[in-house]
């Protein structure tokens, strides 16, 4: 049977195939993990609720593109469906959250696309990843709920990770020794911050007065500080390390950079450490350059793929608002939308839109630095300037 596990499959240790069958077995490090023991350590947790809660939190549009032109479809089903009310049973809040979490930690994340008799899309409903199964026939993939129902690929909405491996299964190891350190750390302050030790004699004691002396020292140590006496020439060796010796506060704070690293999470974004303002700023941009961005971009294609018709596939997108990652810094804001109302770039009331403020009379002209001079009467102030300079010249 192993050999033939190892030619299907092409591992060769229990650990892999166990891994491989989806048991949790033990890291070098002692602890099991699997992902609701890993969702235990704070900096997983963390790092999960950071990506996914950020992504829930993101404006998504509908854009048809014609030439240069972009007009958003606010009223197009499929926009409705992933921005309004993916289904009754939860928020669209709820349902990014929630597929994108389980994309963290699984891999990736699935939901059933409901569609009606015109094969529009007209609800989303999430399927936890322990109750199907994707299996390949004919080079065609397809799922099998456990209930026995098959799903179509059409009819499956996946997000997924780079390689739709699970990172906690990935990088067990790293994630056993943070478990590992957590485990040490309540386990001593459990004993009241006592290490273990043994008590010796070389005096021949009898088994039954040993073990009421063993009890005695037990209980005595289990009733907090004060003095210990030890009769007949007992010593007391200690045979655990110190959490100074293990470096406890290092070890933990390490591998919860490594965490932070495994999911590219910037680590004060998980309140880890202490940073200064302009480092903290550069982490939030790297954040959403390089963690939230790849992953708006692998959503925004599966959404084209699977909820739009061959047809519309061709000239409607899906963007989200990545901007929105700057809404909480009133300042990074001002000064963002007053480069490109100087620029011409967007009105007025372009603006007011994106902060969900009413548009104003005259608002929808464009305008450029010079003066706030409107875009259709640049050309004739650049005749006049050369008209004017002209003059001077011949004069």
């Amino acid at each position: 049977m192993a050999r033939r596990l190892v030619r299907r499959i092409g591992l060769d240790t229990p650990a892999a195939i166990a891994q491989h069958m989806g048991f949790m077995t033990n890291t070098r490090a002692g602890a099991a993990i699997n992902k609701d023991t890993a969702m235990a350590i704070s900096t997983v947790y963390a790092c999960t609720y950071r990506i996914s809660s950020t992504i829930a939190s993101l404006g998504i549009d509908l854009i048809h593109r014609e030439g240069q032109e972009r007009t958003p479809k606010p009223m197009h089903p499929a926009i409705k469906l992933v921005g309004q009310s993916p289904s009754q049973l939860c928020t669209p809040f709820e349902f990014w959250e929630t597929i994108v979490a389980n994309a963290v930690l699984a891999g990736v994340g699935y939901a059933y696309i409901q569609r009606a008799a015109n094969g529009m899309a007209e609800a989303l409903s999430i399927i936890p990843n322990d109750e199907l199964q994707r299996k390949e026939i004919n080079g065609r993939y397809i799922y099998k709920l456990n209930s026995g129902e098959i799903i179509q690929p059409d009819d499956m909405l996946e997000i997924t990770n780079m390689s739709r491996a699970s990172p906690i299964l990935l990088h067990k190891e790293n994630l056993g020794l943070a478990q590992s350190a957590q485990d040490y750390g309540a386990e001593y302050f459990g004993n009241g911050g006592r290490m273990t030790g043994i008590l010796s004699s070389e005096q021949n004691i009898p088994k039954d007065r040993t073990e009421a002396l063993q009890e005695g020292w037990n209980r005595a140590m289990n009733q907090g500080g004060g003095t210990k006496l030890l009769p007949f020439g007992f010593k007391y060796s200690r045979i655990s390390i110190s959490p100074e010796e293990a470096q406890f506060i290092s070890t933990r704070k390490f591998q919860a950079e490594e965490v932070c690293r495994i999911f590219s999470c910037p680590p004060s974004l998980v309140q880890l450490g202490e940073h200064k303002y302009s480092n903290v700023e550069q982490q939030n941009l790297q954040f959403a350059r390089h963690t939230i961005a790849p992953w708006a971009k692998r959503i925004e294609q599966e959404l084209g793929q699977k909820l739009l018709t061959t047809s519309e596939q061709a000239d409607h997108v899906f963007r989200f608002r990545l901007d929105d990652l700057a809404r909480g810094d009133m300042q990074a804001r001002a000064d963002y939308y007053t480069k490109l109302i100087a620029s011409g770039c967007m009105s007025i009331n372009e603006v007011r839109d994106r902060e969900e403020l009413n548009p104003v009379s005259g608002g929808d002209t464009h305008t450029v630095q010079i003066n706030q001079l409107a875009l259709s009467e640049l050309q004739a102030y650049s005749k006049k300037i050369s008209k004017d300079e002209g003059g001077k010249a011949n004069a």
